[in-house]
């Protein structure tokens, strides 16, 4: 990804330094992180199928850790919907669910979740219903902005500062609207921000932990079905 660059309007674009806000890799440090967690909370996790009847299915979970730790997955033709400490999302794509989602097998270090596909199948809006806004990375994208441009616009980290940072800031960098008027009426000196490649959402956090918590179960519920050799 091309570096966050503002200016003067018309002016040439400088190169990015070295800086570069990457929410890629900030999206594989989150899910490395939560499959951390989730690997930790699920160890010796019991998997209870209390229905079976083809597509039909309800799966429930207790992880060891606490009793408020537990989460129920159902499928039926078309769907698959989880509940519980992960939150409730139902997800629709295939006849059969769990076939689907069983391109998460396991592998050395950990699952195979593709995430944003897995995302465009969550009702009733798809990836937007699971994507929250990303305030710290919007702060940073202003910071290094106003650092970039302060050699042609002096003083401009200074006004950054005041106007959008500071206590005394009327600025609302807590939602995402609130940030995009904000920085489409700041100016300084010709300055003004050119927001364009910005990502003002990121995946919310509990999505990311069910996405480990459904690959964790189609393997659970695949081996609990395979005969003991």
């Amino acid at each position: 990804m091309r570096g966050v660059l503002a200016g003067l309007a018309g002016a040439e674009t400088e190169e990015p330094s070295m800086s570069t806000i990457d929410p890629n890799a900030e999206l594989k440090a989150r899910i490395a992180e939560i499959r951390e967690r989730f690997a930790a909370e699920s160890k010796d996790g019991k998997l209870t199928v209390r229905r079976d009847d083809g597509l039909y299915r309800h799966l429930e979970v207790e992880m060891p850790k606490s009793s408020a730790y537990w989460f129920e997955v159902m499928t039926w033709p078309g769907a698959l919907a989880i509940t519980g400490h992960t939150g409730s999302y139902v997800f629709r794509r295939d006849e059969n669910m769990l076939a689907f989602f069983r391109s998460c097998e396991a592998t050395g270090s950990g699952w195979k979740v593709d995430t944003r596909y897995w995302a465009e199948k969550v009702q009733p809006h798809g990836e937007r219903d699971v994507q929250r806004y990303a305030e710290d990375r919007v702060r940073a994208y202003i910071k290094q902005a106003a650092e970039e441009s302060e050699a042609a616009h002096p003083g401009l980290v200074a006004e950054v500062e005041v106007e959008l940072f500071s206590r005394y800031s009327n600025a609302d960098l807590e939602t995402e609207a609130g940030a995009k008027a904000a920085l489409a009426a700041f100016e300084f000196d010709g300055f003004r921000f050119n927001t364009t490649g910005w990502e003002f959402t990121e995946y919310d956090y509990w999505f990311l932990y069910t996405c480990q918590a459904i690959a964790w179960t189609v393997a659970q519920y695949d081996t609990a079905l395979t005969p003991a050799a």
